[in-house]
């Protein structure tokens, strides 16, 4: 069952024009009445524990979901009930835009450690985009995004590629809201970057730990500093272009 989301008429509702994710979430290019419209379309919700489902797959699609704090996975079933992670979720981006099309959430939506969102009544942001142009632009924009990440993930890569890529993108998205690039929680256990990345938890943490030794990363529990950028973004495959 999705958790209950609170009206966005609460007193302790943070206005999209408040926010401080405003920049990287919907609220880019909107102003003045445009943006109290958004706002008026927007919920949000008390906070979801580790591991609490925001939605299941094959449920009925109506709201769009954007992380205001914490981090969200969403997961997919295959034909033979295996779990497949399709992406982790940071504060100020969206998910569930899978669904536009079927109708139907394709995937699981679950919270990793405490975490708090913001939904979005489709049909209301769909009939708002049709009136503000900045608002549609934007909206395709994180889709195109999301087909981009997707389509990443199909790319023939050696693991420790994957693992280095993995890396260096989450470095570029902390950056993107303000932290560093170079320290930063890894809150995802390794058995989820294992899966995300469709290798073994073992493999995963052979991987790391060499990385450790190479002098390219310290991790203390989740505490993960990259000591070695540039040798790094070479282990990726992208020193040229990341």
């Amino acid at each position: 069952m999705s958790k209950q989301i609170a009206s966005s008429r609460s007193p302790s509702f943070l206005k999209c024009g408040q926010c401080s994710l405003g920049s990287l979430c919907l609220p880019v290019g909107l102003d003045g009445q445009d943006m109290v419209d958004l706002e008026n379309i927007v919920d949000s919700s008390s906070p979801f524990g580790n591991e609490e489902r925001v939605y299941n797959a094959g449920q009925t699609f109506d709201r769009i979901y954007a992380v205001k704090s914490g981090m969200f996975k969403t997961v997919i079933i295959d034909s033979l009930g295996n779990d497949h992670i399709t992406g982790f979720h940071l504060p100020g981006e969206l998910f569930g835009l899978d669904a536009i099309y079927s109708k139907k959430y394709m995937s699981s939506a679950v919270s990793l450690g405490t975490s708090s969102l913001c939904a979005i009544e489709y049909k209301e942001l769909e009939s708002l985009s049709h009136k503000l142009p900045s608002l549609q632009h934007q909206l395709l924009n994180l889709m195109s995004k999301e087909v981009q990440q997707s389509q990443s993930l199909n790319v023939d890569l050696t693991a420790e590629q994957k693992l280095a890529g993995f890396l260096i993108a989450l470095a570029a998205r902390y950056k993107q809201r303000g932290y560093s690039e170079t320290r930063f929680h890894l809150v995802m256990p390794r058995r989820d970057i294992a899966n995300h990345l469709n290798m073994a938890p073992e493999t995963v943490s052979r991987l790391f730990k060499r990385f450790v030794n190479d002098g390219l990363l310290t991790i203390n529990r989740t505490d993960l500093t990259i000591v070695d950028m540039t040798a790094l973004k070479e282990m990726g495959g992208c020193a040229s272009v990341c």
